[in-house]
């Protein structure tokens, strides 16, 4: 069953909990590229061109620190509906869940800090090399990017569900004691 797939020796998490879901409508998770192929032919999608255009987008990508100094790995990520949310989301529910893209099924809201980043460091190496390498991905990402398909940066990501995050808070805050779970 592709819900039990393992990448880079982490086990994929299959969740869709609202807390997960949470991620898809204003930071969906960045692709790996194992996802590429895997979500293009789940979509029916042959013509991994097309489905780049018609899907994806080329964001600035992850910041992180590599021998003392900062630097951002370009990643691909969902292409966003007009209110910022995944494009793969369809009425609360990822219809790609069995396929969903690295940065995705294998994260949860539920995970430490330290477990994230390491999952989330893996992931990052493999994208790198990639670039590196002038890998299919990298190359869908220069094209994307050239296109104008551009996602939100990490950081505006964050913002916007951070902010989301404080609103539903104080939705909660707003309700009687006993409406509250």
């Amino acid at each position: 069953m592709a819900d039990e797939r393992t990448e880079f020796g982490f086990k994929r998490i299959v969740c869709d909990c609202s807390a997960c879901g949470r991620f898809c409508l204003a930071m969906p998770g960045y692709l790996v590229p194992g996802d590429i192929q895997r979500i293009a032919e789940r979509l029916n999608k042959p013509d991994i061109v097309q489905f780049a255009l018609d899907n994806l987008l080329a964001s600035p990508g992850a910041i992180v620190i590599a021998n003392g100094a900062y630097r951002t790995i370009p990643t691909l990520v969902p292409a966003r509906k007009p209110d910022g949310s995944c494009r793969f989301l369809k009425n609360g529910r990822c219809e790609i869940h069995a396929e969903a893209p690295y940065g995705c099924s294998f994260f949860s809201a539920e995970q430490t800090k330290e477990e994230a980043d390491a999952i989330s460091a893996r992931g990052l190496q493999e994208i790198a090399k990639a670039w590196r390498c002038g890998e299919l991905y990298a190359q869908l990402w220069l094209m994307l990017y050239q296109a104008g398909h551009v996602a939100p940066s990490p950081i505006e990501s964050r913002a916007r569900m951070r902010a989301a995050l404080a609103a539903e808070e104080h939705a909660g805050e707003d309700r009687p004691a006993g409406d509250r779970q």
